[in-house]
């Protein structure tokens, strides 16, 4: 079967149990893989991406190399893995600029830096476009799976949803973002939250956003539970933005690109979540809750499973 007709999720399904070791921290296809060494995870992310795919209006090599890094970092972090160091992969064409190059490390080096980490060297090669993977290692003392059980509380950390949705509405829409400076910085810097590590021993599973929220909110549900979603952020930049609230909520739950985490939170830990992350300056909105069955729903009505998918237009 050719991959446009099976799709990012099925292949990866197939791919993912391949070698993957026996008692492992998480299970194959969670956002990170990790071994056990001495009672501590040791965990694994790697994330590619060609630069004209997610360079948006405005942004340099700088700003794509410091996304490189927080993508990969957001899938560590949402494990409760703290984040040490990170390899890049290079793709560059022959004639491409020494200056671009540097540019696009530093990046990296400056998202790794504000996460208290280290880049570690990495490869470079001859590529027909500029391309970067970035490999990421953390460790973590009890790392959290895709898990829910029903009763569980539905919580979104950060203040990104929608806004970066906004963003990549406004590059191919040809707007400019110097009206709208947290939508840019979103989009532009979205640093993952080394607060969410304050909050280990909370929550009963997490996830992290960069694919959608929708597509992570079904990718819960696969864990066999039905998401009941009350309320979406909306931030009043982003409804200024957008025409009407259906695009606002439209961004909130399709746009992707948050590196923003989702946690199923027993309801007995409400309380100390609210005072943990009150206390690291954690943004956190309650979105719903957990419920027996299956499928995600927004007020009652089916939520529409759609996302980024690399081999599906």
């Amino acid at each position: 079967m050719r991959l446009k007709d099976l799709g990012e999720r099925a292949l990866l399904a197939k791919l993912a149990p391949l070698g993957y070791p026996e008692a492992a921290p998480l299970p194959p296809g969670d956002d990170a893989g990790g071994v056990w060494a001495e009672g501590v995870a040791w965990l694994l992310k790697t994330d590619g991406f060609l630069y004209r795919e997610v360079a948006l209006r405005g942004m340099g090599p700088f700003e794509v190399g410091f996304r490189g890094v927080a993508a990969t970092a957001s899938d560590l972090l949402v494990k409760m893995g703290r984040p040490l160091g990170f390899t890049l992969g290079l793709f560059l064409p022959e004639d491409l600029e020494e200056g671009f190059v540097l540019e696009l490390v530093r990046g990296a080096a400056e998202a790794a830096k504000r996460l208290g980490a280290f880049l570690l060297g990495g490869d470079t090669n001859a590529g027909v476009e500029v391309a970067l993977t970035v490999a990421g290692y953390a460790w973590a003392e009890a790392p959290l799976p895709r898990r829910a059980f029903p009763g569980d509380l539905l919580y979104l950390v950060g203040d990104r949803w929608g806004r970066t949705g906004a963003a990549i509405w406004a590059h191919y829409q040809g707007v400019d973002l110097k009206a709208f400076p947290q939508i840019r910085e979103a989009a532009f810097y979205p640093l993952p939250r080394l607060g969410l590590l304050a909050l280990a021993g909370l929550p009963r599973g997490s996830l992290d956003s960069s694919d959608g929220l929708a597509e992570t909110l079904w990718q819960l549900s696969e864990t066999g539970v039905r998401v009941e979603v009350e309320a979406l952020p909306l931030y009043p930049d982003v409804l200024a933005l957008a025409k009407g609230e259906a695009q606002a909520l439209e961004w909130v739950l399709y746009g992707g690109e948050e590196f923003e985490a989702v946690l199923a939170v027993p309801p007995e830990r409400e309380g100390e979540l609210w005072a943990r992350a009150q206390a690291v300056g954690l943004p956190l909105f309650r979105a719903g809750r957990v419920l027996e069955g299956e499928g995600v729903y927004f007020q009652g009505r089916p939520v529409a499973r759609k996302g980024y998918d690399h081999f599906r237009p």
